[in-house]
């Protein structure tokens, strides 16, 4: 159960992480980019946080692994929406890429612990 709690842990950081960085985006843009997420993912930060929670002491929803796919896939996805609509530069890209490649990892360690 520790290690379970571990990786929620891990994709909590990596949740909160992105959260904050959308709050530094343009304020007319925050709201496009986080419904995005929500389509993406199928849930807000407020319903991953609160899986997460649940998941952490061992109140497994039974959708919790299909939702992860859909966290991991937008992670990998991350570096290409960036590079179409902030117009980042070459470094930052490269950041962008490494962040979102932790994150989707995180994602998928948690969704293998779940799945047999």
């Amino acid at each position: 159960m520790a290690d379970l709690a571990i990786l929620c842990a891990a994709v909590q950081r990596a949740l909160d992480e992105t959260e904050a960085e959308y709050g530094q985006l343009p304020f007319f843009v925050r709201p496009m980019v986080r419904h995005g997420f929500t389509k993406r993912t199928g849930r807000d930060f407020s319903q991953w946080r609160a899986i997460l929670a649940a998941a952490a002491q061992g109140q497994i929803h039974a959708e919790l692994a299909a939702a992860l796919a859909l966290l991991v896939e937008h992670y990998r996805g991350a570096p290409a929406r960036a590079q179409r609509g902030m117009g980042a530069t070459a470094p930052q890209l490269a950041e962008i890429e490494a962040r979102s490649r932790q994150r989707a990892e995180a994602a998928a360690n948690l969704r293998r612990a779940l799945t047999p």
